[in-house]
């Protein structure tokens, strides 16, 4: 009697156990089938909750852990993506998707040597990835090793022809080489592809520039303008243009503009001294030098020096 009581008892226990776990299973697959519609459709709280509801059913659910790093990085907080994506390397170190998505946390901290460390293993494991291709020919750009990420950006454009960050990832690269008529083509290319960015119209002007195609650097730099109205580096990059075509009251305009938007910048304050030189209109050229000694003496002797070369070139 005793032993039969005893087993009908553990018979119970099992009973339940297998109703629990059931329960359990049941519940993961629901918690699962909305988090992931949560996501797909970008509503992230939704998802996080589910994920979360997943995880006190199954503490070690791979494909949640992962999602929820995702989540996290998405909604900005890159130190909880983090630990997400980490936790998943630690229970799968072949995972691409968590190799990748480790480089690019990694790189947006500006750690470029773990950002690398992770993208290489991530295109070890899936070689024909553009993305991963992609986001490991950039850190290597940061690093100025131009040849490696052109080498990389070549096969994912033979992979997945006329991306857009490809195109113009190229065009960064063969510009940081120095090789501008290559860099010219594809920053053109990326352009006709559809790209429209500020960062890519001044690019293209200062390759235009270094090739000494003034009418279209122009061109590029005013549209750099029209998109950005305080870019400073590409007005002062069309005030040095027109200084070069000797359109000198031009490029009083422009350095003006400049020193609205900030008065600090040393270099549109020497410019515009030397343009009003240029132009004979010495009181006021000469009421940007005594400004500019005022505030350093080598920038004053600096002014000087450009206009000494300015009126060299002006007697050859």
């Amino acid at each position: 009697m005793y032993k039969r009581t005893i087993v009908f008892v553990l018979l119970i226990l099992f009973c339940v156990t297998l109703g629990v776990s059931a329960q359990g299973n049941d519940s993961t697959q629901v918690y699962l089938q909305k988090a992931g519609k949560a996501l797909f459709d970008k509503k992230y709280q939704i998802a996080l909750t589910n994920y979360q509801n997943v995880l006190r059913f199954t503490p070690n659910h791979f494909e949640t852990i992962k999602n929820l790093g995702i989540i996290y990085s998405a909604t900005g907080d890159q130190q909880k993506a983090r630990e997400y994506f980490e936790r998943a390397y630690q229970m799968d170190e072949s995972d691409h998707f968590v190799n990748n998505n480790l480089g690019v946390l990694y790189s947006n901290e500006g750690n470029i040597n773990k950002a690398l460390e992770y993208y290489e293993k991530a295109v070890s494991l899936l070689p024909n990835n553009p993305l991963y291709l992609n986001n490991y020919a950039q850190e290597f750009t940061k690093i100025g090793q131009n040849g490696k990420a052109i080498e990389l950006l070549l096969k994912a454009d033979s992979l997945s022809p006329d991306n857009l960050v490809t195109l113009f990832t190229l065009g960064n690269a063969y510009a940081s080489s120095k090789n501008y008529s290559r860099a010219e083509f594809y920053y053109e290319k990326s352009l006709t592809a559809g790209l429209k960015s500020i960062k890519l119209y001044y690019f293209l002007a200062t390759v235009k520039r270094n090739l000494g195609k003034e009418n279209e650097t122009e061109a590029y730099l005013l549209k750099t303008i029209e998109l950005d109205s305080e870019h400073t580096n590409a007005l002062i990059g069309l005030g040095f243009l027109y200084m070069h075509q000797k359109k000198h009251s031009k490029a009083v305009e422009i350095f003006d503009r400049v020193l609205s938007i900030d008065p600090n910048l040393i270099n549109a304050k020497i410019s515009k001294g030397v343009a009003l030189q240029m132009l004979k209109d010495f009181e006021k050229s000469d009421a940007v030098l005594k400004e500019l000694f005022a505030i350093d003496s080598s920038y004053g002797f600096k002014m000087l020096e450009i206009i000494r070369l300015q009126h060299s070139q002006k007697e050859k």
